[in-house]
């Protein structure tokens, strides 16, 4: 039989996206690295594309909450027209 002590000390694990940015950073700030004027290119790119999801998403989050409301104005029609048809029918002398 084997046994295996483990400790209790947590790993602090950095995530990749933590290395990649600092990574980056340290990138920025070197004068001699040469492709920093692409990386600041990339950059701004990500940065527009970013913006351009986030409206798209509030457009999209609009069109449903329109959607919604759209929806419920119709149910509140069919009912009122369902009433009016029941009220007409009974006027006519029509059993229901």
């Amino acid at each position: 039989m084997k046994l295996e002590v483990l400790s209790n000390e947590a790993d602090h694990k950095e995530l990749l996206p933590q290395i990649v940015d600092r990574i980056f950073s340290i990138c920025r700030t070197d004068p001699n690295f040469k492709l920093k004027d692409e990386m600041e290119i990339v950059e701004n790119r990500t940065k527009s594309l970013q913006q351009k999801i986030s409206k798209q998403e509030k457009l999209l989050e609009q069109s449903n909450k329109l959607s919604k409301d759209l929806m419920q104005r119709i149910e509140v029609l069919n009912n009122q027209n369902e009433k009016t048809q029941m009220q007409l029918l009974e006027s006519l002398g029509s059993d229901i």
